[in-house]
């Protein structure tokens, strides 16, 4: 998703300069010589705006916005590297979204913590990094407490093919963001058992409504829930044949392990916190979330994926 972002911006004219942590630095060597992140999206060409920097400072100093494409459980910590770099007039963006698992803090709120001075902003929707980079379509939610912080955000990433609709919900947009992950590892369980689109529909229908409770117990907007950061990316993230959470769930239900499933990935697998931390949730507001207990059940193990689905749809109501 960062080099799709990157991508984007830097064909639209901007100069983006793009960071990856020192444990994964071949993506950025590979864009260096060859112009394509082999690893990540291999087979699209790169834009010359596109600068690999594996220095932190040396890719912040001097931006105007920058994206927080990092996973969830780590934008924390390099928020906190970035800090010192930055001046305070910068946008960043968080695309991570959801909640730390520890504090149970929106991801925004981690990065307002961190970055005070800055201004923060979250965008979320049906967006499929392998699709958006190949200029298919795409439209998504972004959310800021400052409405200016999310029209630069537009003027850098909007084209033809992109468009951005402002939110004021931002605790609905991040976690409709979050949570629809939990519900797309579902979607490739049924791939995985083969079971019918009518029965995904069902699931389709019941996720909605259990997030939907969440989010408005939790202070977002049901509209957020049934918008494109909700029913959008959860329909885009559970049908995308290359959608992480969906294939986790797919092998999960082929019976591989949780570690073997999150292995054969091959990347950072987002919807496995996020369902614990969704189950932690529903106990905490006392929100009855049955198709998000199921989820939570075989992802860890405690029961089989197809008996774990039979009781789900047994007991449905």
């Amino acid at each position: 998703m960062g080099t799709s972002i990157a991508q984007i911006v830097a064909t639209n004219g901007h100069r983006v300069k793009l960071w990856n942590h020192k444990g994964d630095l071949e993506p950025l060597q590979q864009i260096k010589e060859k112009r394509e992140n082999t690893n990540y999206l291999p087979g699209i060409e790169l834009s010359k705006n596109i600068f690999p920097e594996p220095d932190l400072a040396k890719a912040v100093v001097g931006a105007d916005v920058i994206f927080m494409t990092v996973p969830s459980a780590f934008i924390g910590s390099v928020a906190k590297q970035t800090a010192p770099y930055l001046s305070g007039g910068e946008v960043c963006v968080d695309v991570s979204k959801g909640m730390d698992e520890k504090s149970f803090c929106l991801i925004t709120e981690i990065l307002a913590s961190a970055l005070p001075k800055n201004k923060i902003a979250t965008i979320s929707g049906p967006a499929v990094a392998g699709q958006m980079v190949k200029g298919n379509f795409t439209v998504m939610n972004v959310a800021s407490p400052d409405k200016n912080a999310a029209l630069m955000i537009k003027k850098v990433m909007e084209n033809k093919n992109l468009k951005l609709i402002f939110s004021d919900d931002i605790i609905g947009v991040e976690l409709a963001g979050s949570f629809k992950n939990v519900y797309a590892i579902v979607m490739g369980i049924c791939d995985g058992l083969k079971i019918a689109t009518n029965t995904k529909a069902v699931l389709f229908v019941t996720a909605l409504q259990e997030m939907g409770q969440l989010v408005e117990k939790m202070g977002g907007k049901l509209e957020t829930v049934y918008g494109l950061a909700g029913l959008g990316d959860m329909l885009g993230t559970g049908m995308a044949v290359a959608s992480r959470n969906r294939r986790l769930g797919e092998f999960l239900a082929q019976g591989l392990s949780l570690d073997k499933a999150v292995a054969k990935v091959g990347q950072v697998v987002e919807g496995v916190p996020a369902t614990r931390i969704l189950n932690s949730l529903s106990k905490k507001y006392k929100i009855k979330m049955p198709l998000a207990d199921t989820i939570y059940k075989i992802v860890f193990g405690k029961v089989a994926p197809k008996l774990g689905m039979e009781n789900f749809l047994k007991n449905l109501k």
